[in-house]
C-alpha cells in the first residue's frame, strides 16, 4: 500500500507454501467455584517464500516524462497474533540464519504480534525461494486459530482434551477423537481460501476471523449446562407429579386441597435449585443425587400423610426416584436425549391409559357435583 505524504509503500508478502504443526496440553483451572481449560501448546511454523523478481512491486511511471527511483528498505518477518500475552517463546530461523524476534509487527496492518528484521539486503532476495521455521510456545484459554496465509497451508493440531469443537471456515479433511484425547489436519488452497491471507488483522478482522481454522475446547457435560438441560424439564417433571398426586387421589378417592398441591410443588421446585447450588461446589452428579434423594424423602414422607397411608408414600418415593433416574439419564446423554425423554413420555402416558381403562371418569364427575351440593 502507498502513503501520499511520504511516497512510500509497505511490501506484505505471504509465503507460497506453509505449514503449521501444533501439540496442546490442556489442563482445567479452577478459580473458586468456577473452571475453565487452558492450554500450552508447541507449535512448528514453517513454509517457503517465492519472492519472484522484484521489479514486479515497483511503482511503475505514468508517462515517459516521469522518472521514478526506487530504494528498498530493510525486510523483516512478521508474525501477527491476536494476544500476544500468550506468547511464552519464539524463536526460528529464516535461510538458515537465527531471528531474534522483537515486539510488535512493525505494521499497524498486520495488528499485534512480533517482528525480526533479517540480516539480509533486499536485493539478495531478488527471485529467490526461502525457507523458514519458527518455534513458538503458546498459551491461551478456550480456543485456538490459525490463519491458514499460504497459497498452500498444511495445519495439523493435537492434544489432551476428549471434547474438541472444530470451528473456523475450513472442516478438518482427517480427525480423530478418543477419550484421550485428538488429532486433526487441515489443508487450504489459495482458491478456497480466496486469497483470505490478505486480510488485514486489524480493519478486516471479521474476514480474517472467518477464514481462520481451528478448535474450541469445550466441557459437553459441564454443570451448567447439564443444569440448563435440566430446567428445560423442570415443567414437565412438576407436571408429572402432580398428575401422580391427581391419580392416586381419583383412584384411592382422597380430596387434597390445592395448598397441598402447591407445597408439592415448592419441593420439585426447590430440587433444580438445590442441584443448581450444590453443583458449584460438588460434582453435578453428587449435587443432583443429593438433592434428589432430599426431594424424594421430603416428597414420600409428606405424601403419606395427604394419601392417607405410609405405603402410598413409600409407593411415590419409589415412583419419584425412578423419575430422576430416567431425567438424569437423558441429561447425561448427548445423542439420545430426545430418543430417551419421547420414549419415557410414551411410556408414562401408557402407564396411566392402563390404570384408569376402568375408571368411571362420567360418575366421579356426578359423585363431585354431589358433594359440592
Amino acid at each position: 500500500e502507498w502513503s501520499e505524504t511520504s511516497n512510500e509503500r509497505l511490501l506484505v508478502l505471504s509465503p507460497e507454501k506453509y505449514t503449521a504443526n501444533g501439540q496442546l496440553a490442556v489442563e482445567s483451572l479452577k478459580r473458586g467455584i468456577f473452571a475453565a481449560p487452558i492450554y500450552r501448546s508447541s507449535l512448528i511454523l514453517s513454509g517457503q517464500f517465492n519472492l519472484g523478481a522484484l521489479t514486479q512491486y515497483e511503482r511503475k511511471p505514468s508517462s515517459n516524462m516521469e522518472k521514478i527511483s526506487t530504494a528498498w528498505g530493510e525486510p523483516y518477518l512478521a508474525l501477527s497474533l491476536s494476544d500476544v500475552r500468550g506468547i511464552q517463546n519464539l524463536a526460528g530461523q529464516l535461510a538458515g540464519t537465527a531471528l531474534t524476534f522483537e515486539p510488535g509487527t512493525a505494521a499497524s496492518k498486520l495488528g499485534k504480534g512480533a517482528h525480526a528484521k533479517l540480516a539480509l539486503d533486499a536485493n539478495a532476495l531478488n527471485n529467490q525461494s526461502i525457507d523458514f521455521k519458527l518455534n513458538l510456545k503458546l498459551s491461551g484459554t478456550t480456543q485456538l486459530h490459525i490463519a491458514p496465509i499460504g497459497k498452500e497451508s498444511h495445519v495439523t493440531l493435537a492434544g489432551n482434551w476428549p471434547h474438541p469443537s472444530f470451528s473456523g471456515q475450513f472442516a478438518p479433511i482427517e480427525r480423530s477423537v478418543t477419550a484421550q484425547g485428538f488429532t486433526a489436519r487441515w489443508q487450504t488452497s489459495q482458491l478456497a481460501t480466496g486469497g483470505a491471507h490478505d486480510c488485514k488483522a486489524e480493519a478486516d478482522s471479521e474476514q480474517c476471523q472467518s477464514a481462520a481454522l481451528g478448535l474450541r475446547l469445550i466441557d459437553p457435560v459441564d454443570r451448567y449446562v447439564l443444569n440448563e438441560r435440566t430446567l428445560k424439564y423442570a415443567e414437565l417433571f412438576v407436571l408429572l407429579m402432580f398428575g401422580a398426586v391427581f391419580l392416586m387421589s381419583v383412584m384411592k378417592k382422597i380430596a387434597i386441597h390445592p395448598v397441598q398441591y402447591a407445597l408439592v410443588g415448592a419441593a420439585l421446585a426447590l430440587f433444580f435449585l438445590l442441584t443448581l447450588s450444590l453443583s458449584e461446589h460438588l460434582g453435578f452428579a453428587i449435587a443432583y443425587w443429593l438433592a434428589a434423594i432430599a426431594a424424594t424423602v421430603l416428597l414420600g414422607f409428606y405424601s403419606s400423610f395427604i394419601l392417607d397411608a405410609w405405603q402410598r408414600g413409600v409407593g411415590f418415593a419409589i415412583v419419584l426416584v425412578a423419575l430422576y433416574g430416567l431425567l438424569f439419564g437423558i441429561l447425561q446423554s448427548e445423542d439420545m436425549a430426545l430418543l430417551m425423554g419421547s420414549l419415557t413420555l410414551f411410556g408414562l402416558l401408557s402407564c396411566v391409559m392402563i390404570l384408569t381403562r376402568k375408571l368411571d371418569w362420567h360418575g366421579l364427575a356426578k359423585t363431585n357435583e354431589l358433594i359440592d351440593e
